[in-house]
């Protein structure tokens, strides 16, 4: 095995802004296995969740982001969890939705992949 673990950090919102559908698009220059995520608002924020999707497909969804004190995080079995990892082909555009964002919410989303040979 010959893997690393990368980690996308994204922190997106600003006064005046409500984060909803698609509201950030990124593409991955090599096959991304994504084995944990973990996303909190900037203020409570009751109900918010955020979806992952791959070239349009949600591949991870409600991942809660609602209370700032306690991040809502979705594990790989690799992780603990018991979600099966996920991986994103090279070259496919990803993209973050906010779903139920309150206005001037602030949202924190790190996504942790494994770069490299394929682990599943």
């Amino acid at each position: 095995m010959n893997e690393k673990i990368v980690v996308l950090d994204f922190d997106d919102g600003e006064v005046g802004v409500t984060l909803g559908a698609l509201y950030r698009y990124f593409t991955v220059p090599c096959d991304l296995t994504v084995i944990y995520v973990e996303a909190s608002p900037s203020a409570d924020d009751a109900d918010t969740t955020i979806d992952i999707n791959d070239d349009g497909t949600g591949v991870i969804t409600a991942v809660a982001a609602a209370t700032k004190a306690t991040p809502g995080t979705w594990k790989s079995t690799h992780m603990g969890g018991a979600n099966a990892p996920v991986t994103i082909a090279a070259g496919s555009v990803v993209s973050l939705d906010a779903n139920s964002a309150a206005a001037n919410t602030r949202l924190h989303v790190e996504i942790w992949g494994l770069v490299g040979e394929y682990w599943a």
